[in-house]
């Protein structure tokens, strides 16, 4: 039998904003690149998640032992062997004998034992997520295909649930570990998400918009310390605004209200999320290029990355070629629809997983910029915006991030440097919250 391994994920910390209750029974275990079943499934007691020892065992090659006389439950494997009697407050492991920090259940006939000692026990580090309820115990060595197996199992389980309908791309050290599709692209015809199935990305357009502003001003075309009048002049307060200013959210527009009287504060004095600033890059982009902001982005930026499923407006597809946006309320999908080309070169564009994880790998070998411009749109310029991409700086290097929200559909990408891996999630269910699944997948592949 292959090396075993338990894996779990998520950094409790950072997933309180997930609208479910704060505290649930455990719903999945995942157990050699899949969900291991139970007879009793794990529960959750004064705060402590108990799994059943006989499916544990199981799971992992060991084998279960039970003793009536003195009531001594025994697990015995290749490691050494774990008993208890439910007469004492202790356990032996390989002969030592260690107290329990929570005593064993014995529930419906079968013996439980708290994650705590799991994790004493058998070596394993212990994640709950608790806003799924899903376990996973991650074992030293595990590979990166077997995480992302685990991947895989974790998102077809939260799909089964209907907590997930999208796609998912992920490469680690420069080797995919997981590309698949979860869910219905289309539920009246029955046709199923794929990694190649294109979605709406929403504001992961606005890193589009950025990669085509270092490569204008690397053509001479622009620079972005060029006020917004130079290229759009009837544009409200043009004359004060660098184009700078609007790929940082800087410029001092709303986010987007239909029309601008006045600017909020001052441009490059604070910050402020603006659609308004990104739809004028757009014009900015037109008027230096000559193109419409569809065809620049479609000719100098997804045809040079290889990306073949990608494009301008989503609605120019048909609804069997797509994935349809969908809102899962009240227990069915109910579609969802917008005119996704108002939102130029804030929002407009679409992309499968798979064509995201090409721009990804593109940006990183100057098929589309240089060095020099793919670290500087990368850079912190104001609080954590680069040049239309999120920039933070972990412990391990560079992350850089965009999230989308729009009528239907939900993206997430993020790329950490120092790591060496990427994560790709698209949803076409906009009460899915890919902020959460995102960073429990980053829990499991790191």
């Amino acid at each position: 039998m292959k090396r075993k391994y338990i894996l779990l994920t998520a950094l409790l910390a950072l997933l309180v904003a997930f609208q479910l209750p704060t505290q649930a029974d455990a719903k999945g275990v995942f157990v050699n690149d899949g969900q291991a079943t139970f007879d009793i499934d794990p529960i959750l007691q004064n705060n402590t998640n108990f799994i059943e020892l006989r499916g544990l065992c199981h799971a992992i090659g060991y084998q279960i032992g039970w003793d009536q006389s003195t009531r001594t439950a025994s697990c015995n494997g290749p490691t050494g062997t774990f008993s208890f009697s439910f007469l004492d407050n202790y356990y032996v492991f390989n002969g030592n004998r260690v107290n329990f920090a929570n005593n064993p259940r014995n529930i419906q006939g079968r013996s439980m034992i708290s994650l705590r000692e799991v994790s004493q026990v058998f070596g394993f580090r212990v994640h709950w997520v608790q806003q799924t309820g899903d376990i996973f115990l991650l074992e030293p060595g595990i590979s990166d295909a077997s995480r992302g197996k685990l991947v895989d199992a974790f998102l077809t389980n939260l799909a089964r649930q209907n907590k997930f309908s999208g796609s998912l791309a992920v490469q680690k050290q420069g080797q995919k570990i997981v590309s698949n599709g979860y869910g219905m692209a289309n539920v009246g015809a029955g046709i199923r998400n794929t990694a190649d199935t294109p979605f709406a990305i929403a504001s992961i357009t606005k890193g589009f918009t950025g990669i085509a502003m270092m490569q204008l001003q690397a053509d001479g075309k622009l620079m972005l310390s060029d006020f917004l009048s130079d290229y759009v002049p009837n544009a409200p307060f043009a004359d004060r605004i660098r184009l700078s200013h609007l790929l940082t959210h800087t410029a001092g527009y709303p986010w987007e209200p239909q029309s601008v009287r006045a600017l909020l504060y001052e441009p490059g004095t604070d910050q402020r999320y603006s659609n308004i600033g990104y739809q004028l890059l757009g014009e900015v982009i037109e008027a230096a290029s000559g193109m419409s902001y569809g065809e620049y982005v479609t000719e100098k930026i997804m045809k040079p990355a290889g990306m073949t499923r990608a494009g301008f407006d989503i609605n120019t597809l048909s609804a069997r070629e797509r994935a349809n946006g969908y809102a899962f309320v009240n227990g069915s999908y109910a579609p969802r629809n917008r005119d996704f080309a108002a939102r130029g070169a804030s929002g407009s564009l679409y992309a499968s997983a798979e064509d995201l994880l090409k721009l990804d790998t593109a940006m990183k070998n100057n098929r589309l910029l240089t060095t020099w411009a793919y670290n500087h749109m990368l850079t912190r310029h104001a609080g954590s915006w680069g040049y239309g991409w999120q920039v933070y700086n972990s412990a391990n290097g560079r992350v850089s991030q965009l999230e989308g929200s729009t009528t239907g559909y939900r993206s997430f990408i993020k790329r950490n440097d120092g790591m060496n891996y990427t994560v790709i999630l698209l949803a076409n269910d906009e009460t899915v919250n890919t902020s959460f699944i995102g960073t429990t997948i980053e829990s499991i592949i790191r």
